[in-house]
């Protein structure tokens, strides 16, 4: 329907803007499928009703769409150009189960990419990555070296420590408790450090929810723009 909705709309637009004259343009149709499952729906309009007697069915409405299917194509068949691959493959894995075992395989191609594409392609895998995925993430971001490392993590943490501390925040009204704030905040802390450095050692993440308010904002500050993980905790 979404489909038939658009060839609509294009060819409605078309005859519009050139004077409400015929022929009008060809339009093909293109359907992307992402979802792990595979495509299961029919290619041809028409099939949609169900069964229909023959004398009635050609004067339903009929189109096929032209279907990529991305869930069982191999891998180095979704593009010869670098970028579209990329693309195509975040596509492919964002949605399956087994994005965690992926993520290297999706990102195989970051060096050769644009920082803006791989950020594009980094925040639409984000909200399925896991601990285990983001040390991939990281494997991955250290072939590009330090310095574009560091130009990618920065994007990606600050929204990501904003929306964190708004909400430890207005839990932290909610309950009334100094305890409460620092716990939350110690949360966010350790979240945004997994994020840009892997997993937290457990000495680091004992001394974090030991600490005060001041400390851990302190600490915060730092880990958005730290090289390492000991620089965050390092005393002058």
């Amino acid at each position: 329907m979404q489909l038939l909705r658009y060839v609509v709309r294009v060819l409605v637009r078309w005859y519009e803007q050139n004077g409400k004259r015929l022929p009008l343009p060809s339009v093909l149709p293109l359907l992307a499928h992402q979802g792990p499952e595979g495509w299961t729906h029919p290619c041809e309009f028409v099939d949609l009703f169900g069964p229909v007697s023959e004398s009635l069915r050609p004067y339903l409405p009929s189109f096929r769409h032209a279907l990529v299917d991305l869930g069982p194509m191999d891998d180095h068949a979704l593009s010869a150009d670098v970028r579209l691959r990329a693309f195509l493959s975040a596509l492919k894995y964002r949605r399956r189960p087994d994005l965690d075992d992926r993520v290297g395989l999706v990102l195989a191609d970051a060096p050769a990419l644009k920082l803006e594409d791989l950020l594009v392609i980094l925040k639409y895998l984000d909200p399925g990555l896991t601990a285990r995925s983001l040390k991939a993430v990281h494997e991955a971001l250290d072939r590009l070296g330090p310095e574009r490392k560091e130009r990618i993590l920065g994007p990606l943490s600050q929204p990501y420590y904003e929306k964190g501390l708004a909400e430890g925040e207005a839990k932290g009204i909610a309950r009334g408790e100094t305890k409460g704030e620092a716990k939350g905040e110690a949360k966010i802390l350790a979240l945004l450090l997994e994020r840009r450095f892997g997993a937290l050692p457990l000495q680091f993440r004992q001394r974090i929810f030991a600490a005060d308010v001041g400390v851990i904002e302190d600490w915060v500050r730092r880990a958005l723009d730290a090289p390492d993980l000991e620089s965050v905790f390092q005393t002058n």
